[in-house]
């Protein structure tokens, strides 16, 4: 499909390989049934008398019993209809070491495969599987894709990235006996950016190009990012650091005498929600108010949206605003591992945020197994040594999963002299992967061109000051009510 064309830059086809809070032709696929690895749906082209089994080893990515994880096969059968309903051709799936899969490979096969790696599942036992983000677009232009459930639930990037590495080989496997294979991407969302930023860099032989949206690509500076929010609170509430934290009872014990000093309307959406968002009255103290800029430093700096971002995340994505005090509620650890995972021994908040507040903050310290995680660890550190293009988008006011992200992201990637390979763009919106579909295919459409041709994208410096009026503009295609529906909201882009 034709793609913008810009400046060429070789290093897209070319490319080999801190702070520690831090041919073409599809041919037949083998009808294998459920427990033998792959299921047949419908009449795919023609079978093959001989089955293609799956042999894969299962890493040990745990010496601790966690839940029994079961894939609903009723939920995958379901995706498969859906899907071949949608696109009007044909799709598998089967089951690799625990993790149910699903692919896709058009009729007009232009001998391109994506892989995509999905973001967080929840807590629940059940494994479903989705298709890739636009897969109507991926399959009328030709190109065979597959994703994977995991074989776990969780936050677990590390199964996450054995997982894909398992069905991107069996994929690569299947359409190399059936004709020639060209590029294989990894495209990733949310979580999946996370997958998807250690993959490249542990198996640096298997993709060509790879794609994070809304990606959790800073590893576990996310949460120490969510920890920095949570005790940050409680020391611009005037509160003692000498409260229990993590603690299961986080909001029980000590939230509400936070929200009673931050706010004027403890008991109700105590930062602010839609009404704010039309012109009412912060119900913020000072002191809330100077929780809400500190707030903003963290998560990538000044900027604009930040205003209808921080009224979004407090009272439409959560009715309370209680939403970043309900992650902080637990033990402190993620995949059912031991081990805390945030910290800020390591940091001082005023070199980091500006602001004295280094004499009243809690003090949390974490595993250093898990903060200098590889493998099959549940958070494995990304090293910023990305072996293919990496194309990233992510949305400006996204508070779950700030742009600072981004900013970790990319410090790391500049220091080990690999930034040729790394692009970067921001949306002006404030959802979480609150992308419209334009918005995807181009990026999808940018990449393919940067591996295809070696065309750079055009991106944006997201690691210097990102105040600029115009920070998005570029690659916002919908307005209006598109993505999270508030886009009407936000500051307009500067006129030419």
């Amino acid at each position: 499909m034709p793609v913008p064309q810009e400046a060429p830059l070789p290093s897209c086809r070319d490319a080999d390989g801190r702070r520690r809070r831090r041919g073409r032709v599809l041919g037949q696929w083998s009808d294998r049934r459920r427990r033998g690895h792959m299921r047949s749906h419908r009449n795919l082209v023609a079978m093959v008398a001989t089955a293609i089994v799956v042999g894969v080893t299962p890493a040990v990515v745990s010496a601790k019993p966690g839940p029994d994880y079961q894939i609903d096969w009723t939920q995958v059968d379901g995706t498969v209809a859906a899907v071949e309903a949608a696109t009007g051709q044909d799709v598998v799936s089967g089951e690799i070491a625990g993790a149910a899969w699903i692919a896709q490979v058009p009729a007009n096969w232009n001998g391109d495969l994506v892989i995509y790696a999905h973001g967080y599942r929840g807590e629940g036992t059940s494994l479903t599987v989705d298709p890739p983000p636009q897969y109507q677009f991926l399959t009328a232009a030709g190109y065979a894709w597959a994703a994977s459930s995991y074989r776990r639930n969780s936050y677990d990037p590390g199964v996450g990235v054995i997982d894909t590495k398992n069905l991107t080989q069996h994929m690569q496997s299947m359409l190399r006996q059936q004709g020639a294979l060209d590029e294989t991407y990894l495209v990733g969302v949310s979580m999946g950016g996370h997958v998807t930023a250690a993959a490249i860099e542990t198996y640096r032989n298997l993709w060509d190009g790879a794609l994070s949206a809304c990606g959790v690509v800073g590893d576990v500076e996310l949460f120490d990012y969510f920890l920095d929010y949570n005790v940050g609170a409680a020391a611009f509430a005037g509160l003692a650091p000498d409260y229990p934290y993590p603690d299961p009872n986080w909001m029980t014990t000590t939230v509400p005498g936070i929200k009673a000093a931050l706010s004027t309307s403890p008991t109700g959406q105590w930062a602010g929600g839609l009404p704010q968002i039309l012109g009412a009255p912060s119900p913020l103290t000072p002191a809330g108010q100077a929780f809400k800029d500190f707030v903003e430093v963290g998560s990538g700096g000044n900027r604009v949206t930040y205003d209808v971002a921080w009224n979004y995340w407090h009272g439409l994505a959560s009715p309370t605003g209680d939403f970043f005090f309900d992650l902080a509620e637990g033990d402190g650890t993620i995949a059912n591992r031991t081990g805390t995972v945030a910290q800020n021994t390591d940091m001082t908040y005023l070199d980091e945020y500006g602001i004295d507040i280094d004499a009243q903050v809690k003090r949390v310290d974490a595993s250093n197994r898990v903060r200098n995680s590889q493998g099959a660890q549940p958070a494995p550190i990304i090293n910023g040594t990305p072996s293919v293009p990496m194309l990233t988008i992510h949305t400006t006011g996204d508070l779950f999963v700030p742009i600072e992200m981004e900013q970790h992201y990319a410090r790391e990637v500049i220091a080990n002299g690999l930034g040729d390979l790394l692009v970067q763009r921001a949306i002006r919106d404030v959802g979480h992967c609150t992308f419209p579909a334009n918005e995807f295919i181009s990026a999808y459409r940018h990449l393919f061109a940067c591996v295809d041709g070696g065309v750079k994208p055009a991106g944006e410096d997201l690691v210097a000051n990102i105040s600029s009026p115009s920070l998005g503009c570029a690659f916002t295609i919908g307005g209006g009510s598109a993505g999270s529906g508030l886009r009407f909201a936000l500051e307009p882009c500067p006129k030419p």
